[in-house]
């Protein structure tokens, strides 16, 4: 049963007819209009309902921007990935890219088909990124181990992860978090060398009380579109 709108008073009738307004506007839910192919971006803060993508979506330069708020591709991009496998350099001084074989969740965001090394981004937007690492050590000299990201081939600068390990036997975890912007189709890459290949990025399996331990694992969140 829809609610109708009061009449206008007549004569001098303003106050009821003013509170029966004020009940009727508090009332009152508007709908998005439907997002259609004709639609024009062209004045910003337009806000429409995308049917297909089941997300509000704005008006910005042009553009029709999904807000990320409904359940559509366009929704809360994320990923976890890890690697369930040891990984050990050939070569000192020698960077390497870190494989994954393992997603728990991911949205708009996965491991590539061809290369494992690669992290693709089917969707742009600016994502904080939290990385760890299970570094393993064999014998009792001194082995430093590098970190750092690839975005498209290209690393960035003041990125790298720089940790050092000293016993034999010795297990240690290098981490970092940082936010990244990326746009559709870029893809990042973590790699990693070692001056000593008797450290190795470690798997370790399951004990009778406790879970095994990923090599890597890199979770993904994105933070703005």
């Amino acid at each position: 049963m829809s609610v109708q709108t009061p009449p206008p008073p007549l004569g001098k009738d303003w106050k009821p007819w003013g509170e029966r307004l004020n009940t009727f506007l508090t009332t009152t839910r508007d709908k998005l209009r439907s997002l259609t192919s004709g639609e024009s971006a062209s004045d910003d803060g337009i806000l429409m309902w995308d049917r297909g993508d089941k997300n509000p979506v704005v008006s910005i330069d042009g553009v029709w921007t999904p807000l990320g708020l409904g359940g559509g591709t366009n929704s809360g991009s994320h990923g976890f990935f890890y690697s369930t496998v040891s990984q050990i350099a050939s070569a000192v001084d020698t960077a390497y890219g870190i494989t994954w074989n393992n997603t728990n969740a991911n949205n708009n965001i996965s491991i590539n088909g061809s290369d494992s090394t690669r992290i693709d981004f089917a969707k742009g937007g600016t994502y904080y990124l939290n990385f760890h690492a299970t570094i393993a050590s064999s014998n009792a000299s001194t082995k430093t181990v590098y970190f750092f990201p690839k975005v498209n081939g290209t690393t960035k600068d003041h990125s790298t992860i720089i940790t050092t390990l000293h016993e034999n036997g010795q297990k240690k975890i290098a981490s970092r978090n940082g936010l990244f912007t990326m746009s559709a189709g870029d893809y990042l890459q973590a790699m990693w060398a070692v001056d000593d290949i008797a450290a190795w990025l470690e798997n370790t399996t399951a004990t009778a009380f406790a879970p095994s331990t990923p090599s890597v694992t890199l979770s993904i969140v994105e933070v703005t579109t």
